[in-house]
């Protein structure tokens, strides 16, 4: 290498490898800074460096196109963000979850199966008031005695469907009955055996995908036990392994099966953030999941864990 090329080189490394000023360079290769401005615009010349430049969309297809590939789901929507920030991340996973889910909802005549946590809380806030026509919302579980507003189950299907101009089926019983002997009794009750027709029937699934965090939340309802420690995630308070086996810690709870969300003509998986890129990952190996709408740096986080 001939010794302007070598400047070149190392005036290169300085500036995009160890990300200093070009008069930095300049005081530590003692040269003027015009003289490493050239030696910069030289090692382009000379292909010592090569700049590449990324159209965001194209990255975004392709981030959509591996996710598909990889876990074998129908469809995934990722939105580009300017940054790393979480509140931006789930402002713009939302925005992009809003676009995908209005046409749908404005055909009307849905039955409409809703999760819970704080994205989908966001998503329904954030959503537009959209009259419909025949849409029905309810919630995919029983209710809670937990005071957390993303996870008041009925009041976020009242919400969802006020937006939407919609009519509501409440969950008029308990997520998990005192007993055994009340969980029998409960599922006959007319009020559940009506939204347990609506869950063998829904047209479509808005599901948040939940972390370890959950098991932490409802400790009392959920207890503790060796196979807590192999959950990496939830859907709809169904818990799986980072394989996507669904485990089973619990029993007599009133919710929808996994048979019946699997059922919904469509799934729709609202999800963002590092902290739970491996419990989304987990939740795209059960199969349950059609459509997973997610950032892109959650997406690429998704595909590390594959």
């Amino acid at each position: 290498m001939s010794s302007e090329k070598l400047l070149m080189y190392e005036a290169a490394t300085l500036y995009y490898d160890q990300k200093m000023t070009q008069q930095e360079i300049a005081g530590r290769m003692n040269l003027s800074r015009q003289t490493v401005s050239k030696l910069l615009n030289d090692a382009v010349r000379e292909r010592i460096v090569e700049i590449q430049i990324h159209n965001p969309e194209e990255d975004r297809q392709a981030l959509e196109t591996q996710i598909c590939k990889a876990f074998g789901i129908s469809r995934c929507v990722v939105c580009s963000v300017s940054n790393e920030d979480a509140a931006l991340r789930r402002l713009m996973t939302v925005k992009a979850a809003i676009q995908y889910l209005l046409p749908i909802l404005r055909n009307g005549g849905l039955n409409i199966a809703l999760s819970w946590g704080r994205t989908i809380q966001e998503l329904i806030d954030s959503l537009p008031y959209t009259p419909t026509i025949g849409n029905t919302v309810f919630p995919l579980f029983g209710a809670t005695d937990n005071e957390k507003s993303y996870f008041c189950s009925n009041e976020l299907a009242r919400k969802l469907a006020d937006k939407l101009g919609a009519d509501i089926q409440r969950t008029w019983f308990p997520y998990m009955p005192d007993d055994a002997e009340d969980y029998k009794l409960l599922q006959q009750l007319s009020c559940y055996k009506k939204i347990q027709a609506r869950w063998e029937k829904a047209d479509i699934a808005i599901l948040g995908i939940g972390s370890t965090e959950i098991l932490e939340i409802f400790e009392k309802t959920f207890g503790n036990s060796r196979t807590h420690t192999q959950v990496v995630g939830d859907i709809a308070t169904h818990f799986f392994d980072e394989t996507g086996a669904f485990l089973n810690l619990y029993k007599n709870t009133l919710c929808a099966s996994v048979s019946n969300i699997q059922k919904a003509k469509e799934t729709i998986a609202v999800a963002c953030g590092n902290e739970k890129a491996k419990a989304i990952a987990g939740a795209l190996r059960t199969k349950v999941i059609d459509t997973l709408i997610t950032d892109e740096y959650t997406a690429r986080e998704i595909l590390e864990c594959c």
